[in-house]
């Protein structure tokens, strides 16, 4: 499967809220490529073959696109935080609490490798700017979403997705930024992390042949975090695998999935924002994408690392239809 990722909004402290920020990802299987290619032809015509962003669309050709899209086999997950309601000292804060738990059990480590690689790891983490800590967490929550999902979606509907996972996320510059460096080094660890917590969920029944290349063979699985931590993990897959077989910062110009990646985050983060005249047509034309929630409330997963409260109106409304006409994970039984 090829995975597709995007953002919309800075993720910049703002003094007011509902200025809400959107990572979205799109995930295609391989065979669907080519109609893919041909949808992303149809929207670039309408912009004199260039590419083409929401801002260059109507609210009715943006509703056929995603009409047209729904017709495929792909499917979108999403996360989004307010930046409102997020002060920069409580960011801080968060972000501190997480190095700590990283340095948490250093001195368990038997070899001085070991406490040197999560000393580094640590002071990396504890480097990135309050903004950028905001976006990282929000899409490490957003990979861990697709690897669990879209494994539990395919294996009942087109298993053979499940044999690569094809990570294409939309680079900043063309030459790869110091976050773009820091993210790939600290995404498989802290997804490692929030599965110890919360494990993967797989289906009985359902098919997983295509995705026991990423299993691993019996006698090597690690066992340094019972070893060392006393911890026992169950996860069905080498994570370190599945995030790096084929992970690539693209250019969005050049990649047809990219670009489909930012109309979705674009319209999420729009919806959002309360910034669609028909705002009730688009929920629901993007929830037909988006799958049903597994562990959340909502298809769209919101998340917060400062004040909580009630979202707006507008907000509640467009995520509830949203939901009610998102896709579901498990397949119905005939």
């Amino acid at each position: 499967m090829f995975i597709f990722v995007d953002e919309s909004g800075t993720f910049v402290h703002s003094a007011e809220t509902s200025t809400w920020c959107t990572v979205v990802a799109y995930v295609t299987p391989e065979h669907r490529r080519r109609d893919l290619e041909r949808l992303v032809a149809q929207i670039r015509a309408l912009n004199n073959g260039r590419e083409t962003k929401l801002k260059q669309l109507t609210e009715e050709q943006y509703l056929m696109f995603l009409g047209a899209l729904r017709k495929l086999d792909g499917i979108a997950f999403a996360v989004a935080v307010d930046a409102g309601r997020q002060r920069p000292e409580a960011i801080v804060e968060h972000r501190t609490r997480q190095v700590e738990k990283i340095l948490e059990h250093q001195d368990k480590m038997i070899y001085e490798q070991g406490r040197q690689s999560i000393a580094n790891l640590a002071s990396l983490l504890d480097s990135i700017p309050p903004q950028l800590y905001i976006q990282l967490i929000a899409q490490v929550l957003l990979f861990n979403q697709i690897i669990e999902c879209s494994t539990l979606y395919y294996a009942q509907r087109h298993p053979p997705a499940l044999a690569n996972f094809r990570w294409r996320i939309d680079r900043k510059a063309k030459v790869e930024t110091k976050y773009e460096k820091a993210f790939y080094r600290l995404l498989s660890p802290l997804i490692q992390s929030q599965t110890l917590a919360e494990p993967w969920i797989m289906l009985e029944g359902a098919d997983y042949s295509h995705f026991e290349k990423f299993s691993f063979t019996k006698g090597e699985e690690p066992t340094y975090l019972q070893d060392d931590y006393g911890m026992e993990i169950d996860n069905p897959g080498d994570l370190g695998r599945i995030i790096r077989e084929d992970f690539q910062f693209v250019d969005s110009a050049t990649s047809v999935g990219v670009q489909v990646a930012d109309l979705l985050s674009a319209g999420v983060f729009r919806l959002l924002r309360g910034r669609f005249e028909r705002s009730d047509d688009i929920a629901k034309g993007l929830g037909a994408i988006f799958t049903s929630p597994l562990k959340q409330d909502h298809c769209v997963r919101f998340i917060t690392m400062d004040a909580t409260g009630d979202v707006e109106r507008h907000v509640a409304r467009a995520v509830a239809l949203m939901d009610r006409h998102s896709r579901p994970l498990i397949a119905r039984q005939d």
